[in-house]
């Protein structure tokens, strides 16, 4: 229908005209028909022009009213869909912005609802641009060194070029999804376990102990590791089919030419290390056993550390097919573990930075005291 050219106020002041002019001259002067003042009447009846307008501020209010409660039936249908699952990432709760708004609420008052700043909503993170070379460098690391978790990963970004906090290496390691899986430790009763004395220097303490493999050609792998507890240097792996206690005493010799002999040489009571001819040769170059208890691999907890470092970073990866190739690819991870490989327990440094360190030191102090 046309909408009138006459308001609501003006049709009643025209029907008082009209109650003391007859009805003709009326309709006459505004322009109108009678029939439409008759309308008129039977529609506002007795109203005044004040009534009228009262009247017209009163539906306006009703509808406004009526608004606001299919507003907050609207938002409360809305806040109890999104609220059934909590999120607090900033993409999750735009989308629940956007979800809002798909249902008929304005952007300001979704925003509004959800405590989401109204510029974060258009806000576009560079962070993917930035992330991207350091992911690309994360996951070739992790594929080359497949048992490192980030920590260490971190250290050879770092070295790359590519500095950042541990928790930011921490958000791009679980990002690529390059979490190690850990092996499930069985639960063991909690007992008091003594600990054994800490080396103090480098060559006070050497351990060693035997780690048993297999070739793919069947050929049986004994390896005799040795390592430096102060400094965690892995002084030698030597690899045999099978290794008695003349072929210890010869590797220790070696060792013992190319680095001084230590105080103490940690193990446990297998009979290559206890066996008659290794004390014998330990006495003769002034250094004493510390054997550890029987059943209490801990004692020697350094050295089985490292073996299980060993097992789980080389012998579980590599595929021998013979023992030659065994003992190459041994050596070389020796030379990595020594050379390359962070060590959590020395800060990250690698177990040669830690020696060197410690050599300068010690030779600073022999000038001073000299």
């Amino acid at each position: 229908m046309k909408k009138s050219r006459f308001t609501e106020e003006q049709m009643v002041t025209i029907l008082r005209e009209a109650d003391k002019a007859p009805v003709s001259e009326v309709a006459k002067k505004h322009g109108v028909s009678e029939q439409t003042i008759y309308n008129w009447r039977q529609h506002f009846g007795g109203l005044e022009a004040a009534d009228v307008k009262r009247l017209k501020q009163l539906e306006q209010e009703n509808a406004r009213l009526k608004k606001m409660l299919a507003e907050r039936d609207l938002e409360l249908d809305v806040m109890k869909e999104i609220n059934g699952k909590k999120v607090v990432s900033a993409p999750a709760r735009r989308q629940q912005v956007a979800y809002a708004k798909a249902r008929g609420l304005s952007e300001r008052r979704a925003c509004a609802l959800m405590s989401v700043a109204r510029s974060a909503l258009h806000y576009e993170s560079t962070l993917a641009v930035r992330d991207a070379p350091v992911l690309a460098a994360m996951s070739i690391l992790s594929a080359q060194y497949p048992r490192y978790g980030y920590r260490r990963i971190q250290i050879f970004l770092e070295r790359q070029g590519h500095p950042m906090s541990t928790d930011r290496a921490w958000r791009l390691w679980r990002l690529a999804g390059l979490q190690v899986p850990r092996k499930r430790s069985r639960r063991r009763a909690s007992v008091h376990r003594p600990r054994p004395q800490p080396a103090t220097a480098a060559r006070h303490v050497w351990a060693y102990d035997f780690v048993f493999d297999a070739c793919a050609n069947g050929q049986q792998l004994k390896c005799l590791t040795v390592i430096d507890e102060y400094t965690r240097e892995c002084l030698a792996i030597d690899v045999a089919g099978s290794i008695r206690s003349a072929r210890v005493i010869e590797v220790l010799s070696q060792l013992v030419s190319l680095h001084g002999a230590p105080r103490y040489l940690r193990s446990d009571n297998g009979p290559e290390f206890v066996s008659r001819a290794i004390l014998k040769w330990a006495a003769q170059n002034g250094m004493d056993m510390a054997l550890s208890d029987p059943g209490k691999p801990w004692q020697n907890g350094a050295d089985e550390s490292f073996n299980g470092k060993f097992r789980d970073e080389c012998l579980s990866l590599e595929w021998f097919r013979t023992r030659t190739e065994a003992r190459i690819v041994i050596e070389q991870w020796r030379r990595h573990y020594n050379a390359i490989r962070p060590h959590s327990s020395l800060a990250y440094l690698t177990p040669d930075e830690f020696k060197q360190r410690y050599c300068s030191t010690e030779a600073t102090e022999a000038v001073l005291q000299d």
